[in-house]
Order: C-alpha cells, then sequence, then structure tokens
C-alpha cells in the first residue's frame, strides 16, 4: 500500500489513539496551521506534553553486522548475518520501516529504508527488502558491514535524562496507552511539561533533571537536545507553550 508523504490533518486529529496501526509508522502530518506531527507506536505509557525519544537499537546491532552474501548495483534486497542475539528478529518486522546502513568496506555510506525483512536466530540469515525503487548503489562484498536502525517512531518512550536511548522525536497532545498508535508533535506550538524557570524568547532543551521535561537552553556540555523557543512561561512542574522546532 501506497501512503502520501503527508497526511493533510484537521485539528483534532493529532489527538486520536487506537491500539492497531491505521498509517505506517513515521507517517508525517501537517495541520493547516502549520503544525507538524509524526505518527508513532509506544513501548510505554506516555502523558501529554511529555518529551519523547526514539528507542535504543540492540548493541548488537549498531554496527558491523556481516553482510552474509554480495550483492550487486542494483540488488533490491540484502542477506546480513544476525549478531548472537535473539531479541530482534525474532519476530518479523522488528525493523520494519527502520533503517540499514554500510558502515565499513564496499559500498559505505549507504543507506536504505526496510520494506520488510525475514525472521532470524542469533547468528542466522536475515535477509533486508528495500522499497520499491531503492536499489544497492554501490556492490556490497561479504567484506562489508552494515548496522542498523529502528524507526524513530517505534516503542516511542519519555526522555529519561538517567537512559538516553536516542534523540527526541517529539511531544504527545494526549495520553497514549503503552503498546498504542498516536501521533507525535514537532513542529509548531505545544504544551510541554517545564522544569526550573523558562524565558520568554529563549530556547529550551530536553531536560537535566525530569523525565520528560523541558529546561531553559544552557550555554554548556549540559545542554542535550534542542526543543523550540517559549511562548508564553509556565511554573516550574507546569506547562508552558513552546513554538517546537524538532524537526520538519
Amino acid at each position: 500500500m501506497a501512503y502520501p508523504v503527508t497526511v493533510q490533518g484537521s485539528p483534532g486529529f493529532e489527538k486520536s489513539t487506537t491500539t492497531s496501526a491505521k498509517h505506517r509508522v513515521g507517517q508525517k502530518m501537517e495541520l493547516p496551521d502549520g503544525r507538524v506531527f509524526f505518527y508513532g507506536y509506544t513501548g510505554e505509557a506516555i502523558t501529554a506534553g511529555k518529551l519523547c525519544m526514539t528507542t535504543a537499537t540492540s548493541s548488537g546491532h549498531i554496527k558491523d553486522l556481516a553482510v552474509a552474501a554480495a550483492a550487486a548495483a542494483d540488488a533490491t534486497q540484502i542477506k546480513v548475518t544476525n549478531a548472537a542475539y535473539t531479541g530482534d528478529f525474532a519476530t518479523r518486522g522488528d525493523y520494519q520501516d527502520g533503517y540499514v546502513f554500510v558502515n565499513d568496506a564496499a559500498g559505505e555510506g549507504q543507506v536504505w529504508q526496510i520494506k520488510d525483512h525475514s525472521t532470524a536466530a542469533s547468528s542466522g540469515t536475515i535477509t533486508i527488502d528495500f522499497y520499491d525503487n531503492d536499489v544497492v548503489a554501490t556492490a556490497l562484498t561479504t567484506s562489508s558491514e552494515v548496522g542498523l536502525a529502528k524507526n524513530p517512531y517505534n516503542s516511542v518512550e519519555v526522555w529519561d535524562l538517567s537512559d538516553i536511548d536516542g534523540p527526541c522525536i517529539g511531544v504527545p497532545n494526549r495520553d497514549i496507552a503503552s503498546g498504542s498508535y498516536g501521533w507525535f508533535q514537532t513542529k509548531g506550538y505545544a504544551a510541554v511539561l517545564t522544569n526550573g524557570t523558562v524565558v520568554v524568547g529563549k530556547n529550551v532543551m530536553t531536560g537535566s533533571t525530569t523525565d520528560g521535561s523541558a529546561d531553559v537552553m544552557a550555554d554548556d556540555s549540559s545542554a542535550e537536545f534542542l526543543i523550540g523557543g517559549v511562548v508564553n512561561v509556565g511554573a516550574t512542574t507546569e506547562y508552558s507553550l513552546v513554538d517546537l522546532n524538532i524537526r520538519g
């Protein structure tokens, strides 16, 4: 099934949530006022207005997976040797709509989105299919090594300052139960949990003391991830109105 690049939504669409998928994970939606959202699946219960992050890629899949068979230019799939880890690829779809990239040797620097993949036990062979019209541009050999990443909106978690698994990917406008689908806002006015004293017109970043919150932007190494600019200030532990600029 083909999906439009961007869904043109109406106010209120961003508050829909279901336990079955209604869009492709990572689908973009824009409202008439320019607010932008991406469709995601939750890995835990998430409260409205809390900053969220992508889930971590298995340590065995981050890089250096061996290409199991050479792939010629114009190939539409590749075969990869699974790591000595069975938590992923035990089920078809674990990495669907995620990414595979060549991190070393022949063909390095290429990246593809994953349309589908086979299952594989630890050290087994995974067949990874690309989306239509996508191909291997530079041939791969069995010396090539690849890394994997799940779709950033697959198994979304609350921003956990003590265990940051990946980039901040947005803020929901409503509570979303664990194991459910919903929309995560990345651009435009949004109510965001506030920690500390933020200032109108100043940038805010992912919080450094409270999970899911935003702090005033710090000009030092404690700054984690730029969120956007403050419009209306809320007291600490309350919610401020922020003009998000996470991704467009």
